[in-house]
């Protein structure tokens, strides 16, 4: 399988250019739509949930202060990471269908193009993210734990999109249905308020909240980005392994039911 992701390479990055240069071609902002979006929410959040409900976030990693603002958007930006691989990856199949009933090609091919364009996005939003750790001054080496935990959530996600992608091309109302789960999802994962919060004001919610794997991917990212804390070596193998056994069984699943997807679109 990853031989034939190889070969067909050059094939993935045709489909990523197409989406890149037609995703913004009528807005006059172009790209800056994609960071607008999640820093209106940052600020809305930042201000109902720090100001009206006095949520406080850990200390940063310095020890000595505290930024709810930071805290939240490193939530943020890994959550739109995460819904952002599944909800493009699912739908692709459908607004693909025209091409994929003409000509013969994989059908994972739009899929994975959809998503080089989505992980440039979250790269745009990773880059304020820094920009806001260096004007905080929280900066570490830990930073660059960073990279295998975006990379589990990427595999993780792409991984349960190329299955669900299958699944909403057959039945129509499976995007509903995940737009549906994805909003209690987003509040029983530690982006909002930390985790600890939870353990000391709703213990009956602990242990929904912590067997949320989003929140193993949050937390981990909390913890390099915000705090400057190693996470244990074994919670980012973890992660890692996750993320590609997911990614390996979503993409077989994929070419296993998807030989015969043409005459469901």
């Amino acid at each position: 399988m990853l031989k034939e992701l190889y070969t067909n390479r050059a094939l993935i990055w045709a489909f990523a250019d197409r989406d890149f240069a037609t995703r913004y071609r009528s807005s006059a902002l172009g790209w800056a739509w994609s960071l607008l979006q999640p820093l209106s929410q940052l600020i809305v959040f930042a201000a109902v949930f720090s100001i009206v409900f006095r949520i406080q976030a850990p200390l940063l990693g310095d020890g000595e202060s505290r930024s709810y603002a930071a805290f939240l958007f490193t939530g943020i930006v890994t959550w739109n990471l995460f819904s952002g691989l599944l909800n493009l990856s699912m739908t692709q199949l459908k607004s693909n269908g025209p091409l994929l009933r003409k000509v013969h090609f994989p059908a994972w091919a739009p899929v994975l193009g959809a998503s080089i364009v989505q992980l440039i996005q979250v790269a745009l939003e990773i880059i304020v993210l820094i920009a806001m750790y260096l004007f905080l001054t929280n900066i570490g080496w830990t930073w660059f734990l960073a990279i295998p935990v975006l990379l589990a959530t990427a595999l993780f996600a792409q991984g349960i999109g190329l299955m669900l992608s299958v699944l909403n091309a057959k039945f129509g109302d499976v995007q509903y249905i995940v737009t549906v789960i994805l909003g209690p999802l987003y509040f029983l994962t530690p982006i909002i308020y930390p985790l600890s919060l939870v353990e000391e004001a709703a213990s009956s919610l602990v242990w929904i909240v912590q067997s949320n794997p989003m929140t193993w991917f949050v937390t981990a990212m909390h913890d390099v980005m915000y705090s400057l804390v190693v996470p244990p070596w074994w919670e980012l193998i973890g992660l890692l392994a996750l993320g590609s056994i997911t990614f390996l069984i979503g993409l077989a699943v994929f070419n296993r039911t998807s030989e015969d997807i043409g005459e469901y679109l």
